[in-house]
């Protein structure tokens, strides 16, 4: 009989146990001492989950950490093989928690959405977070406009569980517009599928693709924004965590899709083919995004192609230098 294994660093093992409990602790505290405010419409969030035991407490802590205390948060499991069954115990009086068989992340965000009760709906990766105003000010803004059936924010950064959240691109001003679907698939306004908040109503109007991995959240949230007027907001009300089980499993992603969710938007009967004009920036925008993300993971090959077709589509790109730099590198 084989004796029973011990961690080779059993203090740093039991130090992550105590800061995820205390974690989980203070996330209860604020969820129990929130008080009711009925008169605020009630906000769905959906926190579709995969394997992400690791990162999925400090997600669904953020939501109970929030001003704003009217909230639905749903957990969809996608089938985890891990122990996000036992994270979910520790939260499961402040959560609606849906199990279903591994179907993908957009089956996880359609199932959440259909599931959603809120006037508002926002959906949050099981690795990212909230900032603690970020549905107080989205829902806000929704409220007091309602013409506006969405809002976008901008989103903080960040690459190591303790590394302070950071400000990727400039934001501008804040604004209100009919044409944030442009500004979107032409990469004009900052983009992560958390920091959107929708009228529940329009959300329902569409589902995320299932046949698209990568690229998925774009395809729909086009949709959602095509034609229809929204804000952008210039204030984080999120943060995106890039780690490495994101970063590779991204890139397998990007391998098996390439350009095709570029067709899936354009050539969409939907549009009726209102958005041919945007078919060379978006396919140069597309190559551009997967020679960062190969440089990115070290697969040098790809992202020479990959730089070499988003400049034949579209020369002006040259003018980034950084990139361009980056490009020789892959040579050596």
């Amino acid at each position: 009989m084989r004796a029973a294994q011990t961690s080779p660093h059993p203090n740093k093992t039991l130090d992550k146990l105590r800061d995820t409990d205390a974690l989980i602790s203070q996330a209860l505290q604020a969820a129990y001492t929130m008080e009711a405010q009925d008169n605020k419409p009630l906000v769905s969030i959906v926190i579709p989950a995969y394997n992400y035991a690791d990162y999925l407490p400090t997600a669904i802590s953020s939501c109970l950490q929030q001003t704003y205390g009217n909230l639905e948060i749903i957990v969809v499991d996608d089938g985890s093989t891990d122990n996000t069954t036992a994270v979910i115990e520790k939260f499961r009086e402040s959560i609606r928690y849906i199990h279903q068989a591994n179907q993908g992340v957009s089956s996880a965000r359609n199932r959440g959405l259909e599931e959603a009760r809120g006037s508002f709906i926002t959906f949050l990766d099981a690795d990212d977070s909230l900032t603690t105003d970020s549905i107080e000010m989205r829902a806000q803004i929704l409220t007091d406009n309602k013409d506006a059936d969405f809002v976008i924010s901008a989103t903080l950064s960040k690459h190591a569980p303790d590394e302070t959240p950071y400000l990727h691109d400039e934001t501008g001003q804040s604004f209100f517009s009919e044409r944030l679907y442009e500004d979107l698939l032409c990469r004009r306004i900052s983009f992560a599928t958390c920091a959107v908040l929708m009228r529940t109503d329009v959300a329902k109007m569409f589902a995320f693709p299932t046949h698209i991995s990568n690229g998925e959240d774009i395809v729909y949230f086009t949709k959602v924004f095509f034609r229809r007027k929204g804000c952008f907001l210039s204030t984080p009300t999120a943060i995106t965590f890039s780690h490495p089980d994101s970063l590779r499993h991204n890139v397998e992603q990007l391998k098996r899709q390439g350009i095709d969710f570029v067709t899936a938007i354009i050539d969409d009967p939907y549009y009726k083919g209102a958005l041919d004009h945007l078919r060379k920036d978006l396919l140069s925008n597309r190559y551009i995004e997967l020679f960062r993300r190969y440089y990115a993971s070290g697969e040098k090959r790809l992202a020479r192609e990959c730089y070499s077709k988003g400049i034949r589509t579209d020369p002006h790109k040259l003018s980034r230098v950084d990139y361009l730099v980056k490009f020789i590198k892959t040579y050596f």
